[in-house]
């Protein structure tokens, strides 16, 4: 297995890069059941309606600023990976913004860290990575630079996921009278 994808799943914990085994399969009728469920998908519908409302409305305003320094234009990138990282945080986090957003509606700088961290981890998971090949340099030597990039940018996104996953065990511990 390559070092990014540890990594990135902290030891193979996630859904989509456990390796093949009595692990996976428990993962798999989880998020088969409770995820992606006809039902879940027609509970998310309004959610995803709701945030293609706001992306409609974000372009609009770029579009009638035209006499500020933007000059009407619109980063399509920007909106479109903006709005896919929305959809996502308002179906998990049930949060829109991890911050404040910006006020012509698009995104903060939060948002736009993350976005930016999230696709660079993306662009790394499965790259070259000499200590994949050769794995008595992991954690020793970092030829490429890869590791450091990879700690950098999950570190971005567990800062601003982190305190929200911990919120909800406090939540979830209070409500079911754990410890």
């Amino acid at each position: 297995m390559s070092i990014s994808t540890e990594m990135t799943t902290k030891g193979y914990l996630s859904t989509a890069l456990v390796p093949y085994g009595e692990q996976w399969k428990k993962m798999r009728r989880i998020v088969s059941t409770h995820v992606v469920s006809p039902a879940k998908h027609r509970w998310f519908h309004m959610k995803r309606i709701e945030e293609a409302d706001h992306l409609v409305r974000y372009v609009y305003e770029q579009c009638k600023n035209v006499s500020e320094s933007g000059g009407g234009l619109v980063k399509v990138r920007v909106a479109a990976q903006q709005y896919c990282g929305n959809v996502i945080r308002k179906m998990v986090f049930n949060k829109r913004f991890f911050g404040e957003g910006s006020e012509d509606g698009g995104p903060g700088l939060e948002e736009e860290e993350h976005i930016d961290a999230i696709f660079k981890v993306l662009a790394y998971i499965y790259s070259l990575c000499v200590s994949d090949y050769v794995s008595c340099l992991r954690g020793v030597v970092d030829l490429d630079g890869h590791e450091k990039m990879m700690k950098e940018n999950i570190g971005i996104i567990d800062r601003y996921r982190d305190p929200i996953i911990e919120e909800r065990i406090l939540e979830l511990r209070d409500q079911h009278g754990l410890i």
